[in-house]
């Protein structure tokens, strides 16, 4: 089942997070971002616990505007699956609450990205009916 996330499950994000990156994040800071995403109307969080409680997957929506597009957005800026349940409908399932959140919001596209050599989930996402638009570069400041 696919909930909003609340304050209380910020461990257990955290280590998702974490595991599905393979590196370990700056705690403080990936606590802060995630009560301060939280509280902003823009920011949907999404935790999906299996039937133990047990958070297994997690989906972070950002709804905003952008000049570009001229159109209301839904940015997909994070989704995380636990390794365990990778096979199963769990990141659907996040990408459908995900999709309901965005058009209750009010927005008309949604968009995503994904690591290059992540080839899996593109096949994924295009199943979905996301395609393949954009490259994104990354720079260190």
């Amino acid at each position: 089942m696919v909930r909003f996330a609340t304050t209380s499950d910020l461990g257990e994000v955290y280590e998702l997070i974490k595991g599905t990156i393979g590196q370990d994040l700056q705690k403080s800071m990936f606590a802060r971002t995630f009560l301060d995403q939280l509280d902003e109307e823009r920011h949907k969080l999404g935790v999906y616990e299996d039937e133990d409680g047990t958070i297994i997957g997690f989906v972070g929506v950002n709804c905003t505007w952008t000049l570009h597009t001229g159109v209301r957005i839904a940015e997909i800026s994070e989704i995380a699956v636990d390794k365990d349940h990778r096979d199963g409908d769990v990141r659907f399932k996040l990408l459908e609450w995900a999709t309901e959140k965005a058009c209750d919001a009010g927005c008309e596209k949604m968009i995503l990205t994904s690591r290059l050599a992540n080839e899996e989930s593109h096949a994924f996402y295009e199943k979905f009916g996301f395609e393949k638009t954009h490259y994104r570069f990354d720079r260190m400041l």
